[in-house]
């Protein structure tokens, strides 16, 4: 078969590369960059792609291997993971692409021995691509939310599925290089290939009960983050109280200076007395910043962390007592947005800052937006920040989760977020 009639073929395989990972990391570059790098990678991988057909043998399998590094160079360039995390959704996605090109391939050959090698090449390409669109789909409706959701988990962990992940791709890549080859007749390359694939399944067993027992584990981490924030809320409390004790304690003493200046018709004494008196109260007063128990606790804590900063801080809030939300997920999303507003604030640079945050419950959607001063160098591109922390891709993954979306926008030394969620 010719270099012209393989063309289109690699660059269906190529763009399926890239659709996948556009939707499977969290991107780097703004859209139009990572097109520019899209397009960069289409034109190597076309360009090794004819290469290892024309040369064949030991030249070919040196040139699939060049591949691999190129498709794991694009993965890291784009990607704004972690550099284990990166690798392991690597190894899994190249892996099962070629569990998908040796399954179709040997389909193709079983049960259309007849095919004309050109015929036979575009059945398989279709036939690939089709199938990894839709293990995508299935991906990104599943199992996506749970990966992203991890995103504070340390890399020790990811390390431990990298090499869980390499072990299975090592192995898919030495049936695809034996395959190649020719070096085995079919029959043992067939109980090679399934034997692989049985051990696919019994691994990555193994890897999605470790993933789930680490959804679990972050889950544990976000009750300890709402344990602070109670601990938090009740200090706040206790010395509320003990300030109101010491008033009823001292209001007989109160009263008898109140008495003294009546004596002597010190009525502007009075008057002075009494509203030092209201403000010293006002003061020790708690406030209640919403009926919903969780978000008056995060917002409790924080609106302490910001008066410790000579941050202003006001709130807008009106929630039920109940929504149709987790608590861990309101922390997540609510705790995450007041800690990157509180150092925008401490990191700005400016004598005032201050943080306002409105929180509603608009018909069916519960719309959080908290604005705050900035510093002049925070870069936004397609929404989001372009550096960006663990705690905005957490935020990010909880309003997917409800079917949502997350906006952040810059204007005039003040970050502005608005983020929607479907309850």
């Amino acid at each position: 078969m010719s270099i012209p009639y393989q063309v289109p073929g690699l660059f269906l395989t190529s763009l399926c590369h890239v659709i996948v990972i556009y939707h499977m990391l969290e991107r780097r570059y703004t859209k139009r960059k990572f097109v520019l790098c899209s397009c960069l990678y289409i034109v190597g991988f076309i360009c090794m792609g004819g290469y290892a057909y024309v040369a064949g043998g030991i030249s070919a399998i040196r040139t699939y291997l060049l591949i691999a590094v190129c498709l794991f160079s694009f993965f890291c360039l784009v990607s704004q993971e972690c550099f284990s995390k990166k690798c392991f959704l690597f190894l899994t996605y190249f892996g099962l692409f070629s569990v998908l090109d040796n399954s179709v391939k040997l389909m193709v050959e079983q049960f259309f021995p007849k095919l004309s090698a050109p015929v036979g090449y575009y059945v398989v390409n279709v036939l690939r691509t089709a199938a990894l669109l839709l293990i995508l789909i299935l991906y990104k409706k599943y199992a996506a939310p749970v990966i992203r959701s991890l995103a504070d988990i340390g890399k020790g962990r990811w390390w431990k599925l990298v090499l869980i992940s390499l072990m299975f791709y090592l192995l898919q890549a030495t049936f695809s290089i034996l395959e190649r080859l020719g070096v085995l007749p079919e029959l043992p390359l067939f109980i090679m290939f399934v034997t692989v694939s049985f051990l696919m399944c019994a691994v990555y067993g193994v890897v999605f009960s470790n993933i789930s027992y680490m959804e679990k584990d972050a889950e544990a981490a976000l009750i300890r983050q709402n344990a602070e924030y109670l601990s938090a809320q009740l200090s706040t409390l206790q010395g509320a109280e003990e300030t109101h004790r010491r008033f009823r304690h001292d209001m007989r003493h109160h009263l008898n200076m109140i008495a003294e200046y009546a004596k002597n018709d010190d009525v502007s004494g009075i008057l002075s007395y009494v509203r030092e008196y209201s403000v010293e109260g006002s003061e020790a007063e708690v406030k209640r910043y919403s009926v919903n128990s969780t978000v008056n606790m995060i917002l409790s804590a924080y609106a302490g962390k910001a008066g410790e900063s000579g941050i202003q801080f006001s709130v807008r809030c009106t929630v039920p007592e109940k929504l149709a939300v987790r608590d861990i997920d309101l922390i997540a999303l609510l705790g995450n947005l007041l800690e990157n507003a509180l150092h925008g604030c401490q990191k700005c640079g400016k004598e005032t800052s201050y943080i306002e945050t409105q929180i509603r419950l608009q018909h069916d959607r519960l719309v959080i937006v908290c604005d705050n001063t900035c510093p002049q160098d925070l870069e936004i591109a397609d929404g989001l920040p372009v550096r960006r922390s663990i705690g905005i891709s957490s935020i990010a993954a909880v309003c997917q989760k409800y079917r949502g979306n997350l906006d952040y926008r810059v204007e005039n030394g003040v970050c502005s977020v608005c983020a929607v969620l479907s309850v």
